[in-house]
């Protein structure tokens, strides 16, 4: 995910400060006026400490959306009942609902609608593969389409909850 190749701990600390700081601006500016200064200024880092860990503004706030996924599907399949992943998704986005809000705030005004719903699309596609095996349904050619949709739904969701 990051430029570096071996990631300290601390490196890893920096990068969650940059998200975090990321989506609060987001919320408060607009993706389009946040700057990379905006952004070191109000972690207390300098620009090159930034640039070590990404190539710039844009790539940030892709792999903090990719972070924010990878991070709900963790905590999905750990869950255990027929509505765990459900309630999962939806306890993680209240708790996270001003990263949820900075990624929807910042859909149109910049290339991140289609990347992020492929991303989320492609990585719910083994979770439902495993469903439908589990109650002994074969077919395998609807699972995108449908993955696609409850992507939607999804961001469908998180657009209610700003209104």
């Amino acid at each position: 995910m990051a430029r570096l190749s071996n990631v300290t701990e601390r490196g890893r600390e920096t990068q969650h400060q940059l998200r975090d700081v990321l989506m609060s601006l987001v919320i408060e500016k607009g993706y389009e006026h946040v700057s990379v200064r905006d952004i070191t200024e109000r972690v207390g880092i300098d620009r090159t400490t930034f640039y070590l860990h990404f190539k710039d503004k844009h790539d940030l706030f892709e792999k903090s959306q990719r972070w924010a996924v990878d991070e709900l599907i963790a905590l999905r399949s750990r869950g255990s009942g027929p509505f765990s992943g459900t309630s999962t998704t939806f306890e993680h986005m209240s708790h996270n609902s001003e990263k949820y809000l900075a990624i929807y705030r910042s859909e149109g005004t910049a290339s991140h609608t289609g990347m992020l719903q492929e991303y989320i699309a492609q990585s719910i596609i083994p979770i439902l593969e495993v469903l439908l095996k589990k109650n002994g349904i074969r077919q395998k050619a609807m699972i995108e389409p449908v993955a696609h949709y409850l992507t939607g739904a999804l961001r469908g969701v998180q657009s209610l909850k700003d209104a």
